[in-house]
């Protein structure tokens, strides 16, 4: 007898219904896939709440169940206000699982693009930019959304909303302590919004993000999605295969009076992760700097702490205007100075003075200016130290950096600089790799993994250190990792590089023979070893001549009461030996 069929998930029937005693469910306001959102009112404390309950017959899935509650544990950890802000989770003595989150008036992106088209690209840009603000924050402690979509970008406010970025719920910790549900080869999130790694199943990192945001971008400023197909098959097929048409043959007008926009959205939508942009927050700088500074905060915008700063003007308050004059009023009649009880004072001294008195408010407002400028660049200090650091000033830079990371302890950007200033300073190369392990992989790029590679030549336990951030950073490093195995750093170094060159399955990029035969040659003894041994595993026939030198070389040595000297194998031609054995060998089969 088949199990009888579960009677269909009716969330209006909800309505009314208390749940864990506590959530009192007001409205339904929406359903999903995986079940229905309401707004309730936490009945002790007076105060509404969207819950998300998930539907009952799914709660015997232990996946499913799992991803629920995942999706609650990272968003709890993620404390941003472009971020949904998540407050419990639970299962009723019923048996509903639950979540409870902040309760946000609005509506989503997609809705909003759904019923108004395209967007102008300042109001599309400052959505973008908080979004890359909430984006950088989830980044930085490790959690990749990986289901970045208008339908997860929700709007509060009018023209120029808050934007908040919802469902964490198949997000990906990339802390490499962490396990991850999710298996090699496995494509999860929505096709249309998938990055071409997600598309084909393999490794992805806060870049996949970044893509989403580049397609979310387009259909912002054009007003729908630069792929179509039939199906979800043929969008993952194209998301994995085909460019994403520039946005300037879809908005040709948008060159002219945006010119970088198109740039941004291009680089966001690149197929390779190594050309995209390496951080979220420099997405978000970037496109910052696009827009003009308004006078005032634009409308329905909040101005409590955090918000971000495309809201507010650059350059501080506009300064009250002059109180107008009334028309028909009369004009201040002239005075006439004098000076204690004597006569007016002299005309023409009355003008110097005058001269005077203009030359010191002239001064005076240049010193206030002076004070302000000296005012805006102390709170400016990473461009600051930017500038130092263009102009290899490493050790002012550093200097300037440690002194504001005194008051912005925890800034991940005075951090970033800091790891480059001490990557430039003699000695200061294992601070810098200690500076580079802090930070979130996501915000490393091309010039940190060149920092972190020559950090290769240091001390075993630094070398160690920066080995592992090279391999947490992933493509992004490998230009660095293969330009250290090939190139002029001592051979101690090169061999560490090759070792973590194979560990990233690049290896294969270089001439192995030649690099690895290169350091045949070396003075140090377990360098030579190591390369014999490899060049044995490889069984490339056109390493045994220099493998064959290696095994016959000798070295004379004293030995015995009357010192005689003998011939002995050198060190590395014990290996070196076994290394043309096994080439043989293999060649022979």
């Amino acid at each position: 007898m088949p199990p009888p069929t579960p009677a269909p998930f009716r969330p209006e029937a909800l309505v009314g219904a208390t749940l864990d005693g506590r959530y009192r469910l007001v409205a339904h306001i929406a359903s999903g896939g995986m079940g229905a959102i309401f707004r309730a009112e936490h009945v002790h404390l007076r105060k509404d709440v969207a819950l998300k309950v998930l539907r009952p017959d799914l709660t015997a899935s232990p996946d499913l169940v799992e991803r629920f509650r995942r999706e609650a544990e990272i968003a709890a950890t993620l404390e941003h206000e472009n971020i949904v802000r998540v407050t419990d989770f639970g299962r009723s003595p019923e048996g509903w699982l639950f979540l409870a989150m902040e309760f946000l008036e609005g509506e989503s992106l997609f809705e909003r693009l759904r019923r108004d088209g395209p967007m102008r690209p300042e109001v599309a840009i400052p959505i973008l930019v908080q979004v890359c603000r909430g984006l950088d924050a989830a980044h930085g402690r490790g959690v990749v959304h990986r289901d970045l979509k208008p339908e997860n970008v929700f709007l509060v406010g009018g023209e120029y909303p808050v934007a908040k970025i919802l469902d964490f719920g198949i997000a990906k910790l990339t802390d490499p302590g962490t396990a991850s549900e999710t298996q090699a080869g496995m494509v999860v999130g929505t096709p249309e919004y998938l990055s071409p790694e997600q598309a084909m199943g393999t490794v992805v990192d806060a870049r996949a993000d970044i893509y989403a945001l580049g397609l979310i971008a387009w259909r912002m400023l054009v007003g729908r999605h630069p792929f179509h197909a039939p199906d979800a098959r043929g969008l993952v097929l194209m998301q994995a295969t085909r460019p994403v048409p520039p946005l300037g043959e879809a908005r040709p007008e948008l060159l002219g009076a945006w010119p970088g926009l198109a740039a941004a959205v291009a680089r966001c939508c690149a197929k390779d992760p190594l050309e995209r942009y390496p951080a979220a927050g420099l997405l978000g700088d970037e496109l910052q700097a696009m827009l003009p500074a308004p006078a005032t905060p634009w409308p329905g915008t909040p101005t409590r702490t955090g918000t971000p700063a495309a809201f507010f003007p650059r350059t501080g308050s506009t300064p009250p205007a002059a109180t107008p004059a009334v028309p028909g009023s009369p004009e201040p009649p002239e005075v006439t100075l004098s000076l204690g009880d004597g006569p007016p004072a002299d005309p023409a001294r009355l003008r110097r003075r005058r001269r005077l008195a203009s030359a010191g408010v002239v001064l005076a407002l240049l010193m206030g200016l002076a004070i302000a400028v000296g005012a805006w660049l102390r709170a400016r200090p990473t461009e600051r130290a930017a500038a130092l650091l263009a102009q290899g000033r490493a050790a002012e830079a550093r200097a300037l950096l440690e002194r504001a990371l005194v008051k912005h302890r925890g800034n991940v950007r005075l951090q970033h600089l800091l790891a480059r200033a001490n990557a430039r300073l003699p000695g200061r190369v294992p601070a810098a790799v200690e500076v580079y392990a802090a930070l979130p992989p996501a915000l490393l790029d091309a010039e940190d993994c060149a920092d972190l590679a020559r950090a290769l030549s240091q001390e075993k336990r630094v070398a160690d250190r920066a080995g592992q951030m090279l391999a947490r950073a992933g493509p992004t490093a490998v230009p660095a990792v293969l330009g250290a195995a090939s190139g002029g750093a001592p051979a101690p170094a090169r061999l560490r590089a090759l070792d973590l060159a194979r560990a990233m399955g690049v290896e294969a990029r270089l001439d192995r023979v030649q690099v690895y035969g290169a350091l045949l040659g070396d003075t140090d003894c377990e360098v030579r070893r190591a390369a014999a041994r490899r060049l044995g595993e490889l069984g490339n026939p056109a390493a045994l001549p220099r493998l064959v030198e290696l095994s016959r070389a000798r070295r004379e040595e004293r030995s015995g009461i009357f010192g005689l000297a003998q011939k002995v194998p050198v060190c590395g031609a014990q290996e070196a030996a076994a290394a043309v054995e096994r080439i043989d060998r293999v060649a022979r089969q």
